[in-house]
């Protein structure tokens, strides 16, 4: 048997760029891969690791999910920037093998914009590389998860082709257990009090931001009845404020000051105004979003503890330290379990309660970790099948489609009884959700001109399953139990931005726009009319706003309705008051503004979006074609946009037909009228999304 430095010099470097932690979960899946195909594996964000780094590894695997309109995460932006240097030579990266694997949705127009950009500029510097690229898309029928599995089998094949073994040296059997690069154990660093804070010395600290106050000052203790249990009623909670005492490098800390349903409590959907006050001054603008960390229920907490047999340590103080056992494998230490600085002493409870995502829908992985926790023959084939990509489907039915948590499986699966020390390496990482912001123009300062405040439109995530189960979002359920007065810890993106800072007043804000929302699409929306109506009030020209808004009725989900518009049904309409089927608005906004709603459920017949951009396609053709306006979709995946697009492709196809029908005289030749409209209109819009002039932000 060949000696470990036989093959110690197999460097990969793993890195990844994420918002919602899919292309974490994948580059810790390649990592393993790489593990058993006896590689050095180091797996990180872009920006832990540098451009000059990469000629020190054998391999380097790039996992990107494309964000916004076609941007990297912003855990990837300073890597990328790097790469763009002008001064860098053709043959800068020369020495680097590498793949790409990229993560999207083919229903964007920028489908993995981010991953492609990747592999060309890597290419352009003289990089190889040695396998086929991945780009999984999300709408496929089975996933992102289908995709990559496909992709894996043929570079496992190709590493081993490029980079053989030597021939006394075997990859490392799938049913061996990789030892873990982490593990927890008892602290012997007892605290003198029970508020006082201290950082867990043993995780490396981040450096990409900080909070704005002293994370040493002792914070209030939460209590475990501060967050709502799963059988309280969410309004009944909300008398009692609850405070995050996490430090979160990068976060700022807010005041919850309104926490208000705006629909109706008939309504099958709850769907709430967040107001946020942080006391910084911080710049947004429309399109931004926040992020927000949320946290377990203590009764789900104690649920897995109790199942796991936990009791004994779970209040016991910890620590997380590198695995010794897999460090002497490798020549540089572990990676970063991706835990911020942890703020407060930890104890097994508090990590579970604030930074391990118990609620998660499992990937395979977690299947192949806990099958080796098991003394059930029968559980252990079960589990392990779920990993296999021949059962995928299986695996789907089973944790996919129901939405089966973490939390449901370990119970149905009893006979697995994870060690308490391998907590850190089993569950997920909570990861932040993020809120497009609904506020802007005078809504976001204060009277006073101190301080920033943000608002966001949450729909609070809650459903029953094709299995009949109740399901809630991790994050929507945490904040409708908040009460006002509570804190958050939040972080400010801005890769969903309409326009850029540079020219938001020169080009964006001033121009013309057309809108189009359903639902709690109207958040961004809403923002950026109140930016133009701040600069309309201020005396500067501005565009005209006109906005195509789809809800079920004006009783139940209008949004805003009583506080930015007011039934006028029997006023006349006049030029900045439109009237619609349904009844007449008159917005309370001073610019020039066009209100076009769309109630799906206010009349026998079902009424969209599309249609109504259908029945005033000559506004349309007015706004687009005429004044140039730029056009905003904002809303839910899949029908919507697609329907959406093709409506103003067919309004702007046929006023470009009568256009040229009126100039020529005639029809053109040979060609149907219906298709010079579908041409014509599609074209149309490609030119628009190549100028910018065509975003679309849907989830």
């Amino acid at each position: 048997m060949a000696t470990t430095e036989a093959f110690l010099d197999r460097k990969s470097l793993v890195l990844y760029g994420t918002e919602t932690g899919n292309a974490q979960e994948i580059a810790e899946e390649i990592g393993r891969t790489l593990e058993r195909l006896r590689f050095d594996a180091h797996v990180c964000e872009f920006d832990e690791s540098s451009a000059e780094n990469l000629a020190n590894n054998t391999l380097s695997v790039f996992v990107v999910s494309t964000t916004g309109q076609g941007d990297f995460p912003s855990n990837s932006r300073r890597f990328w920037a790097s790469l763009l240097r002008r001064k860098l030579p053709a043959s800068y990266l020369a020495d680097v093998d590498f793949t790409v694997v990229g993560l999207g949705d083919s229903s964007y127009p920028k489908f993995n914009f981010a991953a492609r950009k990747l592999r060309k500029r890597l290419t352009q510097l003289g990089a190889t590389e040695i396998c086929e690229a991945c780009e999984a898309d999300e709408q496929d029928d089975e996933g992102i998860e289908g995709d990559f599995l496909s992709w894996v089998q043929h570079f496992r094949t190709d590493i081993l082709e490029t980079f053989p073994l030597p021939a006394d040296v075997t990859p490392i059997p799938d049913d061996v257990p990789l030892p873990q690069k982490w593990r927890l154990e008892i602290s012997q660093e007892l605290t003198s009090g029970p508020h006082e804070l201290k950082s867990v010395s043993n995780v490396p600290l981040e450096s990409n931001g900080h909070l704005p106050y002293n994370h040493h000052e002792a914070q209030p203790q939460v209590a475990q009845n501060d967050v709502l249990s799963p059988n309280q009623d969410i309004n009944s909670h909300l008398n009692k404020p609850n405070i995050d005492e996490r430090f979160i490098p990068g976060n700022y800390r807010a005041i919850l000051t309104a926490n208000q349903r705006l629909t109706s409590n008939s309504h099958w959907q709850d769907v709430r105004i967040l107001s946020l006050d942080v006391k910084e001054d911080l710049p947004y603008y429309p399109g931004d979003a926040l992020a927000i960390t949320p946290k377990n229920i203590p009764s789900d907490v104690s649920a897995l503890i109790e199942l796991m047999g936990w009791k004994s340590i779970a209040d016991m103080p910890i620590n997380i330290a590198p695995n010794t056992s897999a460090a002497n494998r490798f020549r540089h230490p572990p990676s970063s379990p991706n835990l911020p600085n942890l703020g407060i002493v930890l104890t097994l409870r508090t990590l579970l309660l604030n930074h391990l995502d118990i609620l998660a829908i499992p990937r395979r992985s977690f299947f192949s970790h806990i099958a080796f926790f098991t003394t059930d023959s029968f559980h252990r084939e079960r589990l392990l099948e779920f990993t296999d990509s021949k059962y995928l489907d299986e695996y789907y039915d089973y944790a996919t489609r129901p939405r089966r948590s973490i939390l449901e499986i370990l119970a149905e699966f009893d006979s697995v009884k994870i060690p308490w020390q391998e907590a850190i390496n089993v569950f997920p990482i909570i990861r932040p959700r993020q809120f497009s912001i609904a506020s802007g123009g005078s809504l976001k300062q204060f009277s006073n001109g101190q301080g920033t405040r943000f608002e966001l439109l949450v729909a609070i995530v809650r459903y029953r399953t094709v299995i009949r189960k109740i399901r809630e979002g991790v994050c929507t359920r945490y904040l409708a139990s908040l009460a006002p007065g509570s804190t958050l810890n939040i972080t400010l993106r801005s890769e969903g931005r309409f326009h850029r800072a540079s020219n938001l007043q020169q080009k964006g804000l001033e121009g013309t726009h057309l809108l189009i929302g359903t639902g709690t699409g109207l958040a961004p929306l809403r923002a950026l009319i109140h930016e133009k109506d701040l600069l309309a009030s201020q005396g500067q020209l501005v565009g005209s706003t006109t906005l195509f808004f789809g809800c079920r009725s004006p009783e139940s989900d209008f949004l805003f309705r009583d506080a930015e518009v007011r039934d006028s049904s029997s006023q006349p309409p006049n030029g900045n008051s439109p009237t619609n089927d349904n009844s007449h608005w008159t917005p309370t906004f001073t610019h020039p503004f066009h209100l076009i709603t769309a109630f799906s459920r206010a009349q026998r017949e079902r009424v969209y979006v599309q249609d109504r951009i259908r029945e005033h396609a000559d506004l349309v053709f007015e706004r687009v074609h005429r004044q140039n306006a730029t056009v905003v979709i904002c809303g839910s995946t899949g029908a919507m946009p697609r329907g959406v697009k093709e409506a103003l492709a067919e309004a702007v196809g046929r006023g470009m037909l009568a256009e040229e029908v009126a100039d020529e005289g005639g029809a053109g030749a040979g060609v149907s009228e219906e298709e010079r409209v579908v041409t014509a209109g599609k074209e149309y819009l490609e030119r628009m999304e190549k100028e910018g002039r065509l975003k679309e932000e849907t989830w």
